[in-house]
């Protein structure tokens, strides 16, 4: 009973932190957010903290993975022939995502050791799609489409990123409807065109 209580205590205190970092990051640059910050708000004491974590960037690096979990989610409604009739549909979902906590992935991307999410990211997604989607396995196994699933990744990953950042004077639809439109262009090259 008492390991319960003390599993139990463990979570809300990592949960303490992890809210108090997100608020701080609405008040000042990731990179200024100190222990003593968290601690504060969090309302828990420093060996609390180290208890869970190591320092700051352990906290980050924590929200990445809560994030990549999220993105893990949506990849699993991923199904080929639905892409196929429909590449649209998957970009949707990740423009809901991303315009639902836009400000968090623009303060998680504008931080310094953001390229390590970044490459984290484009990885998962190549990996997902080489190892665990339900595409065909000739398709799978072609040199094509390693290469195309590497340049797509790659080109729609920067192309958010460049958005988040803001330095692309367009909307978030914008980003979707030309992320749709290469993935279409891939099929066509891949010789799966959607039936019109």
């Amino acid at each position: 009973m008492r390991k319960k209580a003390e599993y139990r205590s463990a979570i809300r205190s990592r949960r303490l932190i992890r809210e108090a970092f997100r608020e701080l990051m609405n008040e000042k640059p990731i990179d200024q957010i100190t222990v003593m910050d968290i601690v504060r708000r969090a309302d828990i004491n420093r060996g609390t903290f180290y208890a869970h974590y190591r320092d700051t960037k352990a906290v980050i690096e924590q929200i990445e993975n809560e994030v990549i979990e999220k993105i893990i989610e949506i990849l699993k409604t991923f199904r080929f022939k639905s892409f196929v009739d429909n590449p649209r549909s998957i970009f949707e979902t990740i423009a809901h995502f991303i315009d639902k906590d836009k400000s968090l992935y623009q303060k998680l991307i504008n931080a310094s050791g953001s390229e390590l999410f970044i490459v984290k990211l484009k990885k998962l997604i190549i990996n997902y799609l080489q190892l665990h989607s339900d595409i065909p396995d000739e398709i799978k196994l072609a040199p094509e489409f390693v290469i195309r699933s590497h340049f797509f990744a790659g080109g729609a990953a920067s192309l958010y990123e460049t958005w988040l950042k803001g330095e692309l004077d367009c909307s978030l639809s914008d980003i979707t409807n030309e992320v749709a439109k290469q993935a279409e262009a891939m099929l066509h090259l891949l010789q799966l065109e959607p039936d019109h």
